[in-house]
């Protein structure tokens, strides 16, 4: 059912138990699976950004790319990475699954957002509203290890 399985990150614990949710589906159904982190700095910020700043905002989310790639191995998942540095990253990952082919996004839901009405997240609410593949929101428990 599922065979392109693409995971977005944040960083958060959150996402770690989508990585390893999406590990778990790829395993049982055969399926490849890719990794995202969106990374963008609006324009209108870049210009106040020193450029040190921005260098070392860059090498975070390759971290935190390399940490989740490091929680699918860990549950026995090869996969691809990808940062993406261009757009909101709702967009940017939509843009990503279409390219790819995904079967199935995966992301882990905080809803942060101030909004009672995005409990969900913006993100992951503007991802499972536009994905034209199935979406899975992983939700950890509160307490719960990612």
């Amino acid at each position: 059912m599922f065979d392109k399985i693409l995971v977005a990150v944040d960083g958060s614990l959150d996402a770690d138990a989508a990585v390893k949710a999406g590990a778990t589906i790829a395993r049982a159904e055969g399926a490849t699976l890719d990794i995202c982190h969106a990374f963008h700095i609006p324009d209108h910020y870049r210009s106040d950004l020193a450029d040190a700043v921005e260098d070392e905002l860059k090498e975070d989310a390759r971290r935190t790319l390399e940490h989740a790639a490091g929680v699918a191995r860990s549950a026995g998942i090869d996969t691809a990475e990808h940062l993406l540095e261009e757009g909101h990253p709702a967009a940017a990952v939509l843009g990503l699954a279409a390219r790819l082919g995904s079967t199935l996004i995966v992301l882990g839901v905080r809803g942060k957002s101030p909004d009672t009405v995005r409990a969900l997240g913006s993100v992951s609410a503007a991802v499972s509203q536009g994905a034209e593949c199935s979406v899975l929101l992983v939700r950890r428990k509160p307490g719960e290890p990612g």
